[in-house]
């Protein structure tokens, strides 16, 4: 078979040699993973160029974000306190990347394992501490850029503190959601917004009096949400607290279903906002279904027997759904010394079958967010 000959037109001639022009290249480039990517900006000043421009930026961003995401871990061992880990599970991987290359202030008080991970958009991450409320940083990874959210105007130790960033497509802005309940006043409950660029918080008011439980906000229909507890504790009816961050109002979603006090996680799954329960040796899963103009509900999905009679020393947390039916889960095994170890799983539910994964260097105690790796500037 004859090989086809690049026409002039379609790629060009320079000095004789063919070459391809700015936009296929571009195409080309935008589809390779971040670590070629960021190899290939070494081959020449125009590649160097191309990627840096908001264009390639946009690109690549839309297709990670079509892609299955990777893992941002943070490692809780004191071999690797300073290093943040970025985990492929397809290939099984991980490649550190040192803190404190990050650009941040140089000060000493900003060490990695004074942070936890809260959550990430678009291949920027949000950490923060656990016991403050500042700072709040949104770092990029990839390319080493931070920026230091503006510190309240007094101090406040936070007995707990769930942070939600996401990206609003009215405003083309990113915006950050928390809810911090004070020390020494439990029952005192603040929601603040910021928007990337502000000099200030702004506060918001719940529509009911409400509790918040463990675990982060989640993102899902261009809306934060959290678990919560209804406003009448005494029913011991569980729900979902939503805040639409593009017209900044709150609604939500009874679950009309008695719950455990920590046997559930709130997530997204398959497209879909998802409550996973735990009951001993079963998955339940309920799914969110509705519209935002009539009206979200809960509704019963499936049962998976798990196999495996969880307890306080052997738990799980599912990370993901993969495409093939099978969920990636996070295995904790708590030994007499109360140490955890921690695994990552292949839980395939219709075959009753468990994959572990093979990963050289993962950590045996460690705290993770989904991550797309992107070239996305804070500037």
């Amino acid at each position: 078979m004859k090989r086809r000959r690049l026409s002039n037109h379609s790629c060009g001639v320079q000095n004789g040699a063919f070459y391809l022009p700015p936009e296929i290249i571009c195409e080309i480039l935008s589809r390779l993973p971040i670590e070629a990517i960021l190899r290939c900006k070494s081959v020449c000043k125009e590649w160097s160029r191309l990627t840096e421009d908001p264009h390639f930026i946009n690109l690549q961003r839309d297709r990670a974000n079509n892609q299955l995401p990777r893992l941002i871990l943070q490692s809780h061992y004191k071999v690797s306190l300073q290093n943040l880990l970025l985990l492929d599970t397809e290939r099984c991987n991980i490649r550190k990347i040192p803190f404190k290359k990050m650009q941040l202030p140089s000060c000493s008080k900003y060490k990695l394992n004074r942070f936890r991970l809260v959550c990430s958009c678009n291949g920027l991450l949000c950490i923060a501490l656990s016991d403050e409320i500042d700072p709040v940083i949104i770092l990029n990874p990839i390319t080493r850029e931070s920026v230091i959210l503006p510190s309240p105007e007094r101090r406040i130790r936070a007995v707990s503190n769930q942070i939600g960033f996401h990206f609003d497509p009215s405003s083309g802005k990113y915006k950050v959601v928390r809810e911090c309940r004070s020390m020494g006043n439990h029952k005192h409950i603040s929601i603040e917004i910021i928007t990337l660029g502000e000099s200030s918080w702004r506060e918001l008011s719940a529509p009911v009096p409400v509790k918040f439980n463990q675990g982060r906000a989640v993102f899902w229909n261009g809306a934060f949400h959290w678990k919560i507890e209804d406003s009448d504790y005494r029913s011991g009816d569980k729900c979902i607290l939503g805040f639409n961050i593009s017209d900044e109002k709150f609604y939500t979603i009874s679950c009309h279903v008695k719950f455990g006090v920590q046997n559930y996680e709130l997530l997204v799954l398959g497209g879909c906002l998802t409550l996973v329960e735990h009951d001993v040796h079963l998955m339940k899963i309920w799914k969110v279904s509705g519209t935002k103009s009539q009206g979200f509900y809960l509704s019963f999905q499936c049962t998976y027997d798990t196999h495996v009679r969880w307890n306080n020393s052997l738990f799980y947390s599912v990370i993901w759904k993969t495409s093939h039916d099978s969920f990636l889960l996070k295995v904790t095994h708590s030994d007499s010394k109360a140490r955890l170890n921690q695994h990552l799983v292949q839980f395939f539910p219709e075959k009753a079958l468990y994959s572990p994964l093979k990963i050289p260097g993962l950590p045996p105690n460690f705290s993770s967010v989904c991550f797309k790796p992107t070239l996305v500037s804070l500037s």
